[in-house]
């Protein structure tokens, strides 16, 4: 049986490869693609009736749903063999929360929700209302639920500080924080 780095650590994980870059390796790749989204939705909107902010934050959740989730969908039963970028941000993600390499079920539709919002977002519409509020509570409601069954003792965790609150905690802090500061 091959050694791995996430808890629990009698968690058995078939096949399981480990990542070949290393964490700031990962870090690194992770930030340079948030960066050039972020500066492209947020120069990509010139019109006066949109808000560049929720825009770009729903255009971010979009394509942050469809394409890494979306990956993790598509090869989560072989996961821990991917040894390509997303694949290991997955693993490296994953410390955060090991029932990513055990194929735990995301779900999927808040990628074309947050799209949809920022579609309408963009084109001025007010169907965005009722589309960035859908999506909003879906977020707020799956993080929410997501801490609420984790928390209490993280056993799907790394328990060092750095990884809990980095991964498990700020990773996914931003879908409860950033929509609050949106509505301010």
């Amino acid at each position: 049986m091959t050694t791995h780095p996430y808890y629990p650590v009698d968690l058995i994980i078939p096949n399981y490869i480990p990542t070949q870059r290393t964490t700031l390796e990962i870090l690194v790749a992770v930030g340079v693609i948030f960066t050039l989204l972020l500066s492209l939705c947020y120069y990509s909107v010139t019109s006066e009736t949109t808000s560049v902010k929720r825009f770009t934050w729903f255009t971010i959740c979009g394509l942050l749903h469809l394409g890494f989730e979306g990956y993790w969908l598509y090869n989560k039963d072989s996961i821990a063999i991917k040894t390509d970028l997303l694949g290991e941000m997955w693993k490296e993600y994953a410390r955060g929360d090991s029932r990513y390499m055990v194929a735990d079920e995301l779900l999927f539709i808040w990628g074309p929700l947050c799209c949809i919002s920022a579609y309408y977002i963009w084109r001025g519409s007010p169907k965005q209302y009722i589309f960035q509020m859908v999506a909003s509570l879906c977020h707020l409601f799956s993080c929410s639920l997501y801490y609420i069954m984790d928390l209490p003792n993280a056993p799907n965790c790394d328990p060092q500080a750095l990884t809990f609150w980095i991964y498990f905690v700020a990773f996914n802090a931003p879908w409860i924080i950033v929509r609050y500061l949106l509505s301010l």
